[in-house]
């Protein structure tokens, strides 16, 4: 009996800390603001706001020990590529946002021999003498970053990619301050942010 009750106490515990997270954490400066809502019912409301740019993502979340996973719903491929085999010596991409429209972008190679590529405002396409290409990474001109893309065809020379530029939160961690009230985001870079999210 006793064994039930320190089961039930716990739980109760856990849940309410979980409870005492609900409520909006927000973060703001010139040119720039970040939200996120958490809902008693474990979704989450987040909104991002730039000069000439603004985005709302809906989700769900978990609490796991300091942790606040975040996962998107709808969920969405960060990034899809075709891969091909085109008979040129050089490496070719392409990018474009999900519905095929041309965008501006970084592209980060990197090669068999350790070497790093670093190509910036990129447009359409652009080649790559290095036929020795091991994994390479979008970024978005928001900073939206892709996930590393390795190589999966040994004859691949041309990428046709699809980039997401809407953000995706897939099993994301953002560490949880109870304390202080305050959330320590992950940004757009995939990087924890120098800033917090506060409650309001």
């Amino acid at each position: 009996m006793k064994f039930i009750f320190t089961i039930f106490l716990f739980t109760t515990l856990i849940q309410n800390e979980s409870d005492s997270l609900i409520g909006k954490y927000s973060y703001s400066q010139q040119h720039f603001s970040e939200s996120l809502k958490l809902n008693s019912n474990k979704t989450f409301n987040y909104s991002v706001r730039m000069e000439l740019f603004k985005q709302e993502i809906n989700g769900n979340y978990v609490v796991i020990g300091d942790s606040l996973v975040l996962n998107s719903v709808p969920q969405r491929d960060k990034i899809i590529v075709d891969e091909k085999f085109k008979k040129s010596k050089k490496n070719t991409f392409r990018v474009t946002d999900k519905s095929g429209h041309l965008i501006t972008y970084h592209l980060t190679v990197n090669t068999d021999k350790k070497e790093v590529i670093e190509l910036r405002d990129c447009f359409d396409k652009v080649t790559i003498n290095d036929n020795k290409i091991k994994s390479f990474q979008i970024t978005d001109t928001k900073g939206l970053k892709s996930p590393e893309y390795t190589i999966k065809g040994t004859s691949s020379n041309y990428f046709d990619i699809r980039f997401e530029q809407i953000r995706v939160f897939e099993s994301e961690k953002w560490i949880i301050d109870n304390k202080l009230k305050r959330i320590k985001p992950i940004g757009t870079n995939g990087e924890y942010q120098s800033y917090f999210l506060n409650k309001n």
